[in-house]
């Protein structure tokens, strides 16, 4: 490390980041629409319908339809009925359940503690932060100088311009002395 706090530099870029683009009506109105979308995207119902019709949910059906088959009403149950024809009645249950879940599920997304704009910002505070400490310095003065490169451009000109313009005020004083 050259000692160099790579940080210090984009610390106004990081505030002037966080106040525009992470303000908090913008965020809170973005984190709303963005999670609908997700929530659309998702298709909860597919998804919960294709997880009790996979291999691992359809193991466990079967291990706990066995556990409930080994218990004394289990094993009265088992002289009534089939332990299979259960097995094949419970995943349209679970499925039909499934469906009913989503809203509930929609519902806990949309008011996760954990999605309130304070916590959201302070995420992206925390991802920022990071990466910025985790710069090279070298890299900072190409962020800084890509930050400046408009406004540098500018000062040389005017400083070419001033600069000539006293130039030649100075060579007339000399020559006009003389």
């Amino acid at each position: 490390s050259s000692g160099i706090n790579a940080e210090w530099p984009l610390r106004p870029g990081k505030k002037t980041t966080m106040e525009t683009y992470f303000d908090a009506g913008h965020l809170s109105v973005y984190v709303t629409q963005k999670t609908e979308i997700i929530l659309g995207a998702l298709q909860l119902d597919e998804c919960i319908k294709e997880t009790i019709r996979s291999p691992k949910v359809q193991q466990l059906i079967d291990e706990k339809v066995d556990e409930v088959f080994q218990t004394p009403e289990g094993l009265v149950l088992g002289v009534m009925v089939d332990k299979d024809r259960v097995k094949e009645a419970v995943i349209p249950s679970l499925e039909n359940v499934g469906e009913d879940i989503v809203p509930i599920v929609s519902d806990l997304v949309r008011n996760n503690e954990n999605l309130t704009e304070e916590n959201l910002r302070a995420q992206v505070d925390k991802l920022i932060s990071s990466n910025i400490v985790e710069m090279e310095p070298n890299y900072v003065v190409g962020v800084v100088k890509r930050m400046v490169a408009n406004e540098l451009v500018w000062v040389i000109i005017w400083g070419n311009i001033f600069g000539g313009i006293l130039g030649v005020a100075l060579e007339l004083v000399v020559v006009l002395k003389d």
